[in-house]
C-alpha cells in the first residue's frame, strides 16, 4: 500500500516526494477481533456438552492446541505487518528507509540528479520488480506491493525526481 506522508515537520525545505510503503493488511485490528471471538466460540461450543467426560477432554487439548497454532500465526502475521519502506526525496538528497520484521533499520542515501529508477517487466523474481541505481549500487524497493502499486511508485517517484533535478 502507498502512502504519501504530508506532514513535513522542517520548514527549510518541502520534499518532492515522501512516501511510506507498507504491506497490504486484509485484516484491521477490529477484523481480527472479531475472527478470533468467532474462531474462540468456534472452538468452545462443541466441547460443551462433553463436559467432565473423556471426550470433553480430549476435545478441549485437541481445540486447545489448535486455538495456540491460530494465535502464533495471527502473531506472525501482525509481525509481518511492521515491515515498511519509506522515500523522501528532497532537492539534493533521496533517502530510502527499509525496516523488515525483527530486523534493524537500513537506510540509502542518494543524490537525486545521479538516481535513476528502474522498472524490469520481465524479471523472473518479481512482475515489475522496482529498483533504484545510484551511488554504485542497485536497491528494490516495494517487493511487497503488487506489480501494479510498483508500477505507480515508480512514476511517483520519476516525476520527484524530474522536479529535483529541475529544482
Amino acid at each position: 500500500m502507498l502512502k504519501t506522508l504530508d506532514n513535513w515537520e522542517e520548514k527549510k525545505e518541502r520534499p518532492f516526494l515522501r512516501m511510506r510503503l507498507v504491506p497490504n493488511r486484509s485484516l484491521d485490528s477490529y477484523g481480527t477481533k472479531v475472527v478470533f471471538a468467532l474462531i474462540a466460540c468456534g472452538f468452545l461450543l462443541p466441547i460443551i456438552p462433553f463436559i467432565g467426560s473423556p471426550i470433553g477432554t480430549t476435545l478441549t487439548i485437541f481445540s486447545g492446541l489448535t486455538f495456540y497454532l491460530f494465535l502464533t500465526l495471527l502473531q506472525k502475521n501482525f509481525q509481518q505487518g511492521n515491515t515498511f519502506e519509506e522515500i523522501l526525496i528532497l532537492k539534493n538528497k533521496i533517502i530510502v528507509v527499509h525496516k523488515e520484521k525483527n530486523k534493524e533499520q537500513k537506510t540509502w542515501e542518494g543524490n537525486p540528479y545521479w538516481t535513476r529508477v528502474h522498472l524490469d517487466f520481465n524479471n523472473p523474481k518479481l512482475k515489475n520488480y522496482l529498483t533504484l541505481t545510484g551511488k554504485g549500487r542497485h536497491i528494490e524497493l516495494g517487493a511487497f506491493l503488487s506489480p501494479d502499486e510498483r508500477a505507480e511508485l515508480r512514476d511517483k517517484i520519476q516525476n520527484a525526481l524530474a522536479k529535483a533535478k529541475s529544482a
